[in-house]
């Protein structure tokens, strides 16, 4: 699933939504005026004609159970432990080893020609698609036209993307009825959303068509393609190894922002243990992920503390306050940028302070048996306004990473840090049981 450059996720995770309806409705082009601006567009641009496409949209329907899952990606539901176990399994990793195996040529070619790395690519895939195995089971049609419809939000942005997905079958001669993708309209190998399909595609295979849904070769090539178009920086680091412990002065810069803020010289200066091989001039960000999310709570109604995977609208909708308004008040820029720890100020509402506090849901939320489940017990107690009786291991194993300018290259395939570390763990492992395996295959 890729992203043009600063554009919204085009999730490819659909089936980690949970609750999802099944009510659908037909659609008419004459009486959705969002789809007939799309009409004339292409019209005028001489793709199709009108009846062309009311043959079209009279295929499509308006899917609810689309529109629920765009309210609860897996970026946004769950903790990071739990977002990790979703990628980091045996079977996973074996089939990250199996893939590099069959394509190990064009992985090749590809790092040689484009600079990112192999085990980067295949993770990707595994991520994705769990390398080819599960593309999606929505019809992209239908996707394109429920959220371009009935997802006001981000409506503007689906607009675009279904009228390239449009154009996009009509170069191509694909049934633009029958492809199927995730519930944001993401197909094949990598989950290209359709303006990342039609940009940064290749015909890495050389047999004259770009296919992404049947042909691994072309994802591996339109992976490295899209990775160095947006700005992947060929042999430089993704992230630092995790730190269990940094200096406070160090802690305190951590942030999810998708950007390096500072230089590896002004770390240093702070206490950072990064390595020797980073020259004081590279920029770098501080990164703290914690499995269990475990915040606590604010016992001021007008405040929220943003927690992993929260949107700024989701937070609003929470609370029953306008969006807009939140961003107002927050001074946040369009995109509604926040970060974990963030204290976001609250509109005020006629609700009484018991009930805002009930409709914020601030309440712990701890993964249990994953491997990077932490003990929290100063903090879940302090929260509840209790002193606990021991300070013995008390103190929140948070992992602290200083990331490089590759890890947000990363999250331009998908916008959440989440995400780009998924990736980068998952590449690792990958990485590690190949050589392993090459190493055996050596030894017999």
């Amino acid at each position: 699933m890729s992203l043009k450059k600063n554009t919204l996720l085009a999730l490819g995770l659909g089936g980690f939504s949970l609750g999802l309806q099944t009510v659908v409705h037909a659609v008419e082009l004459e009486s959705e005026p969002k789809l007939q601006a799309i009409a004339d567009e292409l019209i005028a641009e001489q793709y199709y004609t009108q009846a062309e496409l009311e043959a079209i949209f009279a295929k499509a329907t308006v899917q609810q159970s689309v529109l629920d899952a765009m309210k609860s990606p897996a970026e946004y539901k769950f903790t990071w432990g739990k977002y990790r176990k979703l990628f980091l399994k045996q079977d996973r990793i074996q089939q990250g080893v199996e893939f590099w195996n069959e394509y190990e040529t064009e992985l090749s070619r590809a790092e040689k020609e484009y600079g990112v790395p192999a085990h980067v690519i295949v993770s990707i895939v595994g991520v994705e698609s769990k390398f080819g195995r599960y593309k999606g089971k929505h019809k992209v049609l239908d996707s394109l036209v429920s959220l371009t419809v009935g997802y006001p939000r981000r409506s503007k942005f689906f607009a675009s993307e279904l009228k390239e997905f449009l154009i996009l079958t009509k170069e191509n001669g694909l049934p633009v009825d029958q492809i199927l993708g995730s519930y944001a309209g993401a197909v094949g190998y990598p989950q290209f959303i359709s303006s990342s399909y039609r940009n940064y595609a290749v015909d890495f295979s050389g047999d004259g068509k770009t296919d992404l849904i049947n042909q691994p070769i072309d994802a591996i090539g339109s992976i490295a393609n899209y990775f160095i178009e947006n700005g992947w920086k060929p042999g430089q680091a993704v992230t630092s190894l995790a730190h269990e412990t940094v200096e406070v002065g160090v802690a305190d810069l951590a942030n999810r922002k998708r950007k390096t803020l500072y230089t590896a010289a002004a770390l240093r200066e702070k206490g950072a243990p990064i390595s020797t091989a980073v020259d004081d001039a590279e920029r770098l960000n501080v990164l703290m992920l914690n499995a269990s999310e475990v915040l606590p709570e604010s016992r001021d109604n007008s405040v929220y503390i943003v927690r992993a995977g929260d949107t700024a609208c989701a937070i609003a909708e929470t609370n029953n306050v306008s969006c807009k308004a939140l961003f107002k008040l927050n001074k946040l820029n369009k995109k509604g940028d926040i970060f974990r720890g963030q204290k976001l100020k609250l509109p005020q509402t006629k609700m009484t302070s018991a009930k805002a506090s009930k409709a914020k849901g601030q309440r712990p939320n701890v993964v249990e048996g994953s491997k990077w489940a932490v003990s929290n017990p100063k903090i879940a107690a302090s929260a509840k306004g209790i002193t606990p009786e021991s300070e013995r291991d008390s103190s929140i194993k948070e992992r602290f990473f200083f990331t490089h300018h590759n890890f947000y290259a990363i999250t331009q395939y998908n916008h959440s840090v989440l995400y780009a570390m998924a990736v980068y763990d998952l590449s690792e492992a990958i990485a590690n049981a190949k050589a392993d395996f090459d190493k055996k295959a050596v030894n017999n």
